[in-house]
């Protein structure tokens, strides 16, 4: 459940501590990433829905990734080559790095203690290399944190999503945004986050959290707010996150945990479950040692239409388009993966991987 709160940030930070990467400079670019030669050897296959298999063809454009360690990766797409641009260290915790449209810069979330010991959040901008970093939005309330962000497609805006704690045991959350060259925030989404922007930048998608039953769902608005509508109901899934609009505007991606548990238009197999909620049904299952399991799935802004994309189980899967709308790639623990949308093909394309936010631009 590590996307949706930040529970366990500062633990990685003390085991952090103890370790190797408590000095930035002996990090090696082996020393978790394990850069593969995607065109030197074949693809591995690994559990495609249907279709022939086929390899993925040549991959071009930059990767950007957070393993989970603090730091940030930035990976040429078609040598596997991987290169820290944001090293780990003791004092901050980087993650959840975007792309800006040109490729040349990106946006993360920064976190750190402050002098009482209470965990703050910023987003900060950084160049491709890891050079001129400046914040971007500071919180002025130490309770309030920031997470997901993003530039619009335009690359005017960065989109974030701004939490803090609502007693006793609950959160709030809000989707808001400031111009890229700054500006005073705008709140556009009231208990949300998680957003995503259609091309044309009249539609946002977002998920919204059931504190009660632990559960998401995943919901389209207007850009300012009004004609909400639900597209997936909380109850269908354990958990849901990362939704990515494509870039062509005609599907929305999101990860999923655990088997729909309500028929969805489009998805012809439908068993009811025994039991309900969605994460009891999962509890009374064999656990998986490094978390919930995650596939990916697709629906159309409409939520006329579901495609399921993968079958494979994935430990915290983080997703990216391509340009072309016509491919996927995701990273999770075991390493990065394509799924090509024509033929339903999955394939391994490299050993990086991680727990974390991951990105991938084309010229």
């Amino acid at each position: 459940m590590k996307k949706y709160v930040f529970l366990g940030l500062f633990s990685a930070m003390i085991l952090c501590a103890a370790s190797a990467c408590a000095n930035p400079n002996n990090l090696a670019a082996d020393s978790f990433a394990q850069p593969a030669a995607t065109i030197e050897r074949p693809p591995i296959r690994v559990s495609p829905l249907d279709g022939a298999s086929a390899p993925p063809p040549p991959l071009n454009g930059k990767f950007i990734f957070a393993p989970g360690d603090g730091s940030i990766w930035l990976q040429d797409a078609a040598t596997g080559k991987a290169n820290p641009i944001i090293k780990p260290s003791t004092e901050t915790f980087a993650d959840a790095p975007s792309f800006a449209p040109d490729g040349n810069s990106f946006v993360y979330v920064r976190s750190n203690l402050n002098a009482q010991g209470v965990a703050q959040t910023a987003i900060y901008r950084a160049r491709i290399d890891g050079s001129r970093i400046e914040p971007v939005v500071t919180p002025t309330d130490a309770k309030t944190t920031v997470n997901w962000p993003h530039y619009s497609w335009d690359g005017k805006w960065i989109y974030y999503t701004a939490a803090f704690p609502t007693p006793p045991n609950k959160q709030t959350s809000t989707i808001q945004r400031v111009p890229v060259d700054g500006g005073p925030a705008q709140t556009l989404i009231q208990n949300a986050r998680m957003s995503t922007e259609a091309p044309d930048g009249k539609t946002i998608a977002f998920i919204r959290f059931n504190f009660d039953t632990f559960t998401a769902g995943l919901w389209v608005a207007k850009l300012d707010g009004s004609d909400e509508r639900e597209l997936l109901n909380d109850q269908v899934f354990v958990l849901i996150s990362e939704p990515r609009y494509a870039p062509d505007g005609s599907q929305i991606l999101f990860t999923a945990s655990g088997p729909n548990t309500r028929p969805l238009p489009g998805i012809q197999s439908f068993r009811a479950p025994a039991c309900s909620p969605p994460l009891l049904c999962w509890s009374a299952q064999t656990a998986h040692a490094d978390g919930l399991p995650w596939d990916l799935w697709l629906v159309t802004p409409d939520g006329a239409k579901f495609t399921r994309v993968t079958q494979v189980g994935a430990d915290s899967p983080s997703p990216a388009w391509s340009r072309d709308s016509k491919q996927i790639a995701f990273f999770d623990t075991s390493g990065q993966y394509l799924v090509d949308l024509a033929t339903k093909a999955l394939a391994q394309i490299s050993k990086n991987g991680g727990h974390g936010i991951f990105g991938w631009w084309q010229p």
